[in-house]
């Protein structure tokens, strides 16, 4: 791992693997060290193995999703910033959400709403 450990490390979780590459693409072009996870369990797996200061998660997948993605990341890192991700962010959804005091973001999103999410968590 060539001098990450000045940058902010970031893992993405997403099933949809256009998505995925996508944003992982963006954020490194903006100088982030981004981990991509293309199914839960894949992420479970990194996040035993590693510290992110940021996950971002799709809650909906198959056998492991975000909702516990979520909780695996609050028990192993609870400083780690959280963001999730999803086609429709209900009220039962959104009050999840501020229960487990995680941003959401409504997808289709852009990278630039990722990146003022990310600034914002840098303050």
């Amino acid at each position: 791992m060539n001098n990450t450990s000045n940058r902010v490390r970031l893992l993405v979780v997403d099933d949809d693997l256009d998505m995925l590459r996508n944003l992982a693409l963006m954020l490194s072009l903006e100088g982030y060290y981004v981990v991509t996870a293309s199914s839960g369990m894949d992420a479970s797996v990194l996040l035993s193995e590693h510290k992110f200061d940021v996950v971002i998660t799709d809650l909906r997948m198959p056998i492991v999703d975000g909702y516990e993605i979520v909780r695996r990341t609050k028990a192993s890192n609870p400083e780690t910033s959280i963001i999730v991700t999803s086609r429709y962010l209900d009220d039962q959804t959104k009050r999840w959400m501020a229960s487990e005091h995680v941003t959401g973001l409504e997808k289709p999103y852009n990278v630039h709403q990722v990146s003022a999410m990310l600034r914002e968590f840098a303050k």
